[in-house]
């Protein structure tokens, strides 16, 4: 029963339901508890993050750290997930160098495929690789049949909040 019926049933108010209406959304309890639930549309998810492709075909890769090892020693921890299936792999190297970077990535690859492409920011030791990763030729590396060079997409610089699948990980 509503707020009007109820009290039609012991009283008689003239311009009762204008009455009522106006009493009731005035009434702090009643539109918190009686009000429709409001759902924000959400903006469409990127090619890469819906489209079907093999597990780690599409990554992000991000540097975490320091950890702080025994004899005063630091190591660092590369994060790598894929975008499509959300799957995790942890890499840790000694420093943030670009041969390092590359050593983690070397034992990523050998665990799983080499990815077609990568996401990450504008780290020096990502800038770094990525400007190696072009240098190659990759005709005399792989059989011609299977040539396929890695896309490294970078954040902009003063965009931080960018990839945000892969920065709520860290």
């Amino acid at each position: 029963m509503n707020p009007e019926n109820i009290l039609r049933g012991k009283f008689w108010i003239l311009n009762g339901r204008k009455t009522i209406c106006k009493v009731v959304s005035k009434c702090v309890i009643c539109k918190r508890f009686f009000s429709k639930r409001l759902e924000a549309d959400s903006g469409p998810l990127p090619e890469n993050r819906v489209r079907d492709a093999a597990v780690f075909q599409i990554t992000g890769v991000d540097a975490t750290g320091p950890l702080f090892l025994r004899g005063n020693q630091k190591a660092w921890v590369l994060l790598f997930t894929c975008a499509v299936y959300r799957a995790v792999h942890l890499e840790l190297i000694a420093s943030l160098s670009t041969e390092a970077f590359l050593l983690g990535f070397r034992r990523f690859v050998a665990k799983h495929r080499r990815c077609s492409t990568i996401y990450c920011d504008n780290g020096t030791n990502f800038v770094g690789a990525a400007n190696l990763l072009h240098g190659l030729d990759w005709n005399k590396i792989i059989r011609p049949v299977a040539v396929n060079t890695i896309n490294c997409k970078f954040n902009p610089p003063t965009a931080a909040w960018w990839r945000g699948w892969l920065e709520r990980l860290i």
